[in-house]
């Protein structure tokens, strides 16, 4: 799945990142008050949404290189 698509692509860059359970109840809440959506993976970098990592990821990769320059 997407999720453990994106959790594995971090883990082997050695990027950290925090992952929320969205069958947690209050997880899922915090998801749809502070983006509206509840879509995962919701990934945020830099304060820019990403909905998505499979089709994303090439945006992900250009963020991640941005941020470290």
């Amino acid at each position: 799945m997407d999720c453990e698509a994106a959790k594995r692509f971090f883990s082997e860059q050695n990027i950290d990142f925090e992952d929320k359970n969205v069958e947690d109840y209050w997880n899922r809440e915090e998801l749809v008050q502070k983006y509206k959506q509840l879509l995962t993976p919701t990934i945020i970098i830099d304060n820019e949404k990403i909905l998505g990592y499979g089709i994303n990821r090439e945006k992900i990769v250009k963020l991640l290189k941005r941020r470290s320059k």
